[in-house]
C-alpha cells in the first residue's frame, strides 16, 4: 500500500517519519568502541557497524520488554532488510560470541534461533543513534502502513489521531529519572524498558503498534504509573488517567450476560456484578481468601481468567469456592473454543471495542483537538479537558454496562 500523500493526516505521519534523523537503540557497553566507527572489514566484506548495531538492539528490545532471550532469525527478512551481505553479520556476530546460535534451520518448519550472550544482557547499557539513511528510509516507508492496516479492530482515524497525538507529547525527564533510580538495578528488565521509553519519548522516537487483539501499545504503555501520572506532559500542561475499575473481570460479566449461559447462577451473578460495579471486587477477593493484597488478588484472578485452569492451582481453587458457576463459565467458555487462551483475546477486543470506537469516537466528535493517548483500559489527557474526557468516560461505562 502506498500512502494517499492528498490525505492531511497521512501526509503529517509520513512526513514525521521521513523526518526522523536517527533511531535510538540500546547499546551494550561492550559494544561502544564499535559504534564510533562507520565500517569494519570481516572475511574480505565490508560491513556496516550500523547494521550490526541495529540487529543487537532489536534482540535486545525483544529481551527487556519480552523477556524472552529466544530469537528466530529469518533469511528473508535478514536479506529484506540488511542486503545480500546478511549472513555475514550473523556469522560476526557469532563469532565474537555476542550472540549464540541454539537451533539449526529446519526446513518448512523453523528458522535458526539465536541467543543473546549473558554479558550483553547484563552489562552496561547505554544509547546509540543510529543514523544510517539506509535503515531510516525502509523503517519510514513499512512501519505506518503496516501498523495502520494490520487489523480493522480499530477504525483508521482513531489510530491516526492517537499516533499524532504521540509526536505532541512530553516528560519530565528528570523528574522520571529521579523515580526510575529510585527502583532497582539498571540490569533488571522494568528498569530498562522503562528507561528507554523515558529516553525516547524525550528523544521524541515514538513507538506504536497494533496488536492483533485490538491493543495499541505505544512508549507510554509500559511506563511506570508514577510516571505516567507525575512526569507526562500534554500542551505543555501535566496530565490526567480514566480508567475502568477491575476491567477485566468487568468484561467478562459483559460477556456472560451477552452469552446468555444458564449455567451461572443469578444470585451469584448479582454479587458479582454489584462487586465490580463499586470497584471492590479485588478487595472482596482479597479479604476472603485471607491473602488482604489487592494486588495478590488481582494476580490471582488473572491466573484464573488467562491460565489454564488446573485442577490443583490455588487461585482457580480460590475463585471457584466463591463464584463456583462463573468459575465453570470461564473454563467451559475455554473448552468450547479448544484454547485456553480464547477468553483473553476475547476480553481484550470487548476492551479495545469500547476504549477506541464508544470513549474516544465520542471525545472526538466534540472536540478532535482534545490530546489523548491510551494504556489498554485508561484514557490519559491534558488538565484542561479532565471535566470533558471524565464526564465523557464516565457516561460510556454507565451506558456500556447498564448501570
Amino acid at each position: 500500500m502506498i500512502i494517499n500523500k492528498t490525505h492531511p493526516v497521512d501526509f503529517m505521519i509520513d512526513s514525521k517519519l521521513k523526518n526522523k534523523k536517527f533511531s535510538l537503540q540500546f547499546l551494550p557497553g561492550s559494544l561502544e568502541e564499535l559504534s564510533k566507527e562507520k565500517k569494519i572489514v570481516f572475511k574480505g566484506k565490508n560491513l556496516k557497524t550500523a547494521y550490526l548495531l541495529d540487529i543487537i538492539h532489536n534482540m535486545l528490545l525483544k529481551y527487556f520488554f519480552k523477556r524472552n532471550n529466544h530469537f528466530p532469525l529469518n533469511a528473508i527478512v535478514l536479506k529484506e532488510r540488511y542486503g545480500y551481505l546478511y549472513n555475514y553479520y550473523i556469522r560476526y556476530l557469532v563469532l565474537h560470541d555476542y550472540i549464540t546460535l541454539k537451533t539449526q534451520y529446519k526446513k518448512g518448519k523453523t528458522s535458526r534461533i539465536y541467543q543473546l550472550s549473558p554479558d550483553l544482557i547484563n552489562g552496561k547499557i547505554l544509547r546509540y543513534r543510529n543514523v544510517d539513511k539506509i535503515l531510516l528510509k525502509k523503517y519510514a516507508k513499512r512501519y505506518y502502513q503496516f501498523e495502520v492496516n494490520i487489523n480493522e479492530l480499530i477504525p483508521k482515524d482513531v489510530k491516526d489521531k492517537l499516533i499524532l497525538d504521540l509526536y505532541s507529547i512530553g516528560v519530565e525527564y528528570d523528574k522520571s529519572l529521579w523515580y526510575l533510580n529510585s527502583l532497582k538495578s539498571e540490569k533488571d528488565s522494568i528498569y530498562q524498558r522503562n528507561k528507554y521509553s523515558v529516553d525516547s519519548i524525550n528523544e521524541d522516537h515514538i513507538f506504536y503498534h497494533f496488536d492483533h487483539y485490538g491493543r495499541m501499545h505505544t512508549n507510554f504503555t509500559i511506563l511506570k504509573s508514577f510516571i505516567r501520572k507525575n512526569c507526562l506532559l500534554m500542551k505543555d500542561e501535566h496530565t490526567c488517567e480514566f480508567d475502568i475499575p477491575n476491567s477485566q473481570p468487568l468484561f467478562l460479566s459483559k460477556l456472560i450476560e451477552e452469552s446468555e449461559t444458564r449455567w451461572v447462577r443469578d444470585d451469584e451473578f448479582a454479587l458479582f456484578k454489584a462487586l465490580l460495579k463499586n470497584g471492590n471486587f479485588y478487595q472482596y477477593l482479597a479479604d476472603k481468601s485471607n491473602v488482604f493484597d489487592r494486588k495478590l488478588a488481582k494476580e490471582m484472578t488473572y491466573k484464573v481468567l488467562f491460565g489454564k485452569n488446573h485442577w490443583n492451582s490455588k487461585s482457580d481453587k480460590v475463585f471457584s469456592e466463591l463464584f463456583p458457576t462463573i468459575h465453570n463459565f470461564i473454563k467451559l467458555y475455554k473448552e468450547e473454543h479448544g484454547d485456553y487462551r480464547i477468553l483473553a483475546y476475547s476480553l481484550q477486543k470487548m476492551e479495545s471495542n469500547f476504549i477506541f470506537k464508544t470513549v474516544i469516537k465520542k471525545i472526538m466528535l466534540i472536540d478532535p483537538d482534545i490530546p489523548l493517548i491510551t494504556v489498554h483500559d485508561s484514557v490519559i489527557t491534558n488538565k484542561s479537558n479532565r471535566d470533558i474526557v471524565s464526564n465523557i468516560f464516565t457516561k460510556s461505562l454507565n451506558d456500556y454496562f447498564e448501570w
